[in-house]
């Protein structure tokens, strides 16, 4: 079963009495896995322990993850006075107000306009093993969320692959029966065009040496291997899409090898209603692989 790399999902809670957190997840296509965790500075330490979380859960896609965390109680405080400033800038302040006749006596709000004078801090405590253990089922939660989308998404492109698929099938079947027609058309082709050769030359060319040329000519056109090959690749492709580990990269490669033996088929072809058979078969794998860029 395959899955799409595109999806969302969120998950809230408490993490303890004095965190509640909010975890949203978001995927697209990547080729590779890439992570992106953006968490509050005070639970950097808890990086690691996501990306671990989200590499068991992803193989590939470009996910954010994104953590926003409330307080729920209010934490300890640290006030610190500026000495330096503190003791630079308040006898100054006093020499001016006597000078100006306004006084020296200063209230603490005056004192508090000061830049820098005053420094308040909230006291940041070690994370709790609750709001770990917490925090890693969110992750969970929002992982399990987005997986759900990814799968109801992952059908929508089986559909349409599965369908393309036997669309390549019958196309493969229609230019398999056309083959033989090919193959004589070419025979009796190379037959005219190298006796007319010879006669326009004056030589007279043994017919066993003609005919063994012809055969060797008929050969290089014949795509009976094309044929074969581009049936093994959509068998090899069913089988990618049915498997329960993510395919995306296989199919990938699968399509670009069908890609390749549909080339080789047209760039063979001489009949025009083979080049519109390949021309059919050229569109409906280059769709399979728009759509397998969003597979996992």
């Amino acid at each position: 079963m395959i899955t799409s790399m595109t999806g969302f999902g969120r998950a809230a809670g408490a993490l303890s009495p004095r965190y509640f957190a909010a975890v949203t997840i978001k995927s697209v296509n990547h080729r590779f896995l890439e992570l992106s965790v953006r968490l509050p500075e005070y639970l950097w330490e808890l990086e690691s322990a996501i990306r671990a979380i989200a590499s068991e859960a992803l193989s590939r896609g470009k996910v954010d993850i994104s953590i926003r965390v409330q307080r729920t109680s209010q934490p300890d405080y640290d006030v610190r006075i500026n000495t330096q400033i503190a003791n630079t800038v308040i006898p100054r302040l006093k020499a001016i107000a006597e000078e100006l006749g306004l006084g020296s006596t200063f209230t603490g709000s005056d004192l508090l306009r000061v830049p820098d004078l005053l420094h308040v801090e909230a006291i940041e405590l070690e994370v709790q093993d609750e709001e770990r253990d917490g925090l890693a089922r969110l992750v969970r939660e929002a992982l399990a969320q987005l997986q759900v989308m990814r799968a109801k998404e992952g059908e929508a492109l089986l559909t349409d692959i599965t369908a393309r698929l036997a669309s390549i099938r019958e196309l493969h079947g229609r230019v398999a029966e056309q083959r033989e027609g090919v193959r004589d058309e070419l025979l009796v082709s190379y037959q005219q065009r190298v006796q007319e050769i010879a006669a326009k030359a004056g030589v007279d060319v043994n017919h066993d040496r003609i005919a063994q040329e012809v055969v060797m000519m008929v050969e290089k056109g014949d795509i009976a291997e094309e044929l074969t090959r581009l049936a093994h690749h959509v068998e090899q492709t069913v089988k990618a899409v049915e498997a329960k580990e993510p395919a995306g990269k296989k199919l990938d490669f699968l399509s670009q090898e069908m890609l390749r033996e549909i080339n080789t088929m047209g760039s063979k072809s001489r009949s025009a209603a083979l080049r519109t058979a390949v021309v059919e078969l050229k569109t409906e794998v280059e769709r399979i692989r728009e759509q397998v860029q969003n597979v996992e």
